[in-house]
């Protein structure tokens, strides 16, 4: 069976690495242990991970026979300052920066005054509740019954 189509049993792979690494509670090691007694699969997916710890742990520890930190110190020290400094900026380079901003602030303005202003006497305050009508400005019709309320002639 592979990975996808295996049955999902109670202690995942990281339960039973945790469980290996003694990192679970009293009551949870205990489910773990039980489940491993009763279960062949995750008693050998258990005996796995036993052997790949026991592997990791014969592993050789590397060393470098320096400390590379002291190298990489000294390399910056001796790294030019201007290449990593920021240049200074004056406040002069900053104008088109701030001219675009006000200008765009100002369009925005201009723009939304003269939507407002145009339409301000023409509309009523009720023009607000047409959202609730049938409806709503600014939806597409099916056909012409869906958009315009018949009128009863009472």
């Amino acid at each position: 069976m592979t990975e996808h189509t295996a049955p999902k049993h109670t202690p995942d792979l990281p339960t039973l690495s945790a469980y290996l690494d003694g990192e679970l509670d009293h009551h949870a090691e205990q489910r773990v242990a039980t489940h491993l007694v009763a279960c062949p699969l995750c008693a050998a997916r258990f005996a796995e991970l036993q052997a790949l710890s026991a592997d990791f742990k014969a592993l050789p520890m590397a060393s470098l026979g320096f400390d590379l930190a002291g190298v990489i110190e000294g390399r910056l020290a001796a790294a030019p300052r201007s290449a990593t400094a920021r240049p200074e900026r004056r406040w002069f380079s900053q104008w088109p920066l701030a001219i675009g901003a006000a200008a765009s602030i100002a369009a925005g303005v201009f723009m939304g005054s003269a939507l407002v202003a145009g339409r301000a006497a023409e509309v009523p305050r009720m023009a607000a509740l047409r959202v609730f009508d049938i409806m709503p400005p600014g939806s597409l019709c099916i056909g012409l019954e869906s958009c315009y309320r018949k009128e009863s002639t009472q």
